[in-house]
């Protein structure tokens, strides 16, 4: 699989575990606020074979591979991976955006994934300027179908500034993600799931949209106020810095 860049374990980005960290590059989103600008092209810098020499080193105290992206269910060798990662008796966490629900199916069926994090980008008609792609809704409602289906799974969005056409950009609104809840619920059946609300923090020299380097982090206040909102409809609802 291609690895655009790894980090060392650490106790953030797998919930209970001490994880390493591999980033799939590659994405078939253009989401503005995202991050990941510097691994979004298609160089894989970090050699496969470096990646599990380097798990063999610290196998003592890693019990899990975070794999994220970019969004690695465009991956063609992603569940060759996940295989060896199952065969080191490795915990696997995936991150994905929800584009490719026949790569979560698959997953699925063969039980390689232990824990999936998908993002809900907001309200259902903002996901064109959220994203950049206006064809991934039927795939993104399927996929939130699936995730629910894996042993743990978790639902996050992104408070992020949005692009609503010529200079207007501002953050996503209580009422906006009222209906990201609702959605959220609706389309999956259920309200019990875990879902983290996020604030967006600006990145010098990093976001896919350089407009948004200068803008503010999400103000406190609108994240708790989204939370108290949220709360009504998604009970397990908790805010991430």
């Amino acid at each position: 699989m291609k690895i655009g860049a790894a980090l060392g374990f650490n106790l953030i980005d797998y919930p209970g575990k001490i994880a390493a960290v591999a980033f799939a590059p590659g994405c078939n989103y253009s989401c503005p606020h995202c991050h990941a600008k510097p691994i979004l092209g298609a160089a894989a810098p970090i050699n496969e074979k470096d990646f599990f020499n380097y798990l063999t080193t610290v196998r003592d105290w890693v019990s899990g591979v975070v794999i994220c992206g970019g969004e690695p269910t465009l991956q063609p060798d992603l569940l060759t991976f996940i295989r060896r990662l199952r065969e080191a008796n490795l915990a696997v966490k995936l991150d994905t955006n929800g584009s490719n629900p026949a790569v979560l199916a698959r997953l699925l069926a063969e039980e390689l994934v232990d824990y999936v994090a998908m993002d809900i980008k907001g309200p259902r008609h903002l996901w064109p300027n959220l994203t950049a792609n206006p064809g991934a809704e039927n795939a993104m409602l399927e996929s939130m179908q699936l995730v629910t289906r894996f042993p743990t799974y978790e639902f996050r969005t992104t408070v992020a500034p949005v692009l609503r056409g010529g200079e207007d950009i501002t953050f996503l609104t209580v009422p906006e993600m009222s209906a990201a809840a609702k959605m959220l619920v609706e389309v999956t059946g259920g309200n019990t799931h875990k879902y983290y609300v996020q604030k967006f923090v600006p990145r010098k020299d990093g976001l896919v949209d350089a407009r948004l380097e200068s803008f503010p982090e999400t103000p406190v206040q609108l994240l708790q106020d989204i939370h108290a909102e949220v709360l009504k409809y998604i009970p397990n609802t908790q805010l991430r810095g």
